[in-house]
């Protein structure tokens, strides 16, 4: 009798259940390791700046936020002959006045002899300010080229001045009468300090020139009173 032997495949070959134990307790380890590892050394992104807030400001606005000095008022008056003093004394402002070009009352009151607004005006760096003077009312004008006036005499009749501002309505309002300006209660700016003065200015037709102008120096003005007066040290660009 032939025997027929059938050939039998392999049986697929087994890992021992002791070897797969062995690798996921290995799997397992790795895993716990990574795990650990990434919590000991988390990664630390750097925190992202805070939103920067910009208000955007015309320069209507920003002009509006900066402190104004109320306008001057121009009262209508007769003019009177003699001007006052304007401020407190803590120190005399009228020493060491100039005799030529001038004319001195007993009481301190200057009268100008020699007037120089028209000529100042007319000079090259001046242009700007002929050309703003057009465009004013009259009254802005008068007070104008009363203050270019002002500025000049007090540089001539008291030399140890500097004066470069003058507010003629610092202490009280402004009066006038036609062409004439009364200034009672004015104030001076010279190296950074305030003095008193007070002026009567008559200007000529057109207020290109004056005609006519006399003032009494006042007393150095206290610190204390600069700013409910609208008086600064310096302008705000210096």
């Amino acid at each position: 009798m032939t025997s027929i032997l059938a050939e039998v495949p392999p049986a697929p070959r087994r890992l021992p259940w002791a070897t797969l134990a062995s690798l996921a307790l290995h799997g397992g380890l790795l895993l716990a390791a990574a795990f650990t590892l990434a919590r000991q050394a988390p990664v630390i992104l750097p925190p992202e700046p805070p939103p920067i807030a910009v208000e955007m400001v015309s320069p209507a606005e920003f002009a509006a936020l900066q402190p104004v000095a109320p306008p001057p008022v121009l009262a209508t008056q007769a003019p009177v002959a003699e001007a006052t003093p304007a401020a407190p004394a803590t120190e005399p402002a009228e020493a060491s006045v100039a005799s030529s070009g001038f004319t001195i009352a007993p009481d301190g009151t200057i009268t100008a002899t020699t007037l120089y607004a028209a000529n100042l005006l007319q000079q090259p760096d001046m242009q700007r300010v002929r050309q703003g003077l057009r465009g004013f009312a009259d009254s802005e004008r008068l007070i104008q080229i009363c203050n270019i006036e002002a500025l000049e005499q007090i540089r001539r009749a008291a030399p140890l001045f500097d004066p470069d501002t003058l507010v003629a309505y610092a202490f009280a309002d402004l009066m006038g009468s036609g062409f004439t300006l009364i200034a009672r209660g004015g104030a001076f700016r010279s190296r950074r300090n305030w003095y008193g003065i007070a002026f009567t200015c008559t200007a000529a037709p057109g207020y290109e020139a004056v005609s006519g102008f006399e003032f009494k120096l006042g007393e150095a003005i206290p610190e204390s009173e600069w700013e409910e007066h609208y008086l600064n040290a310096a302008d705000a660009d210096e």
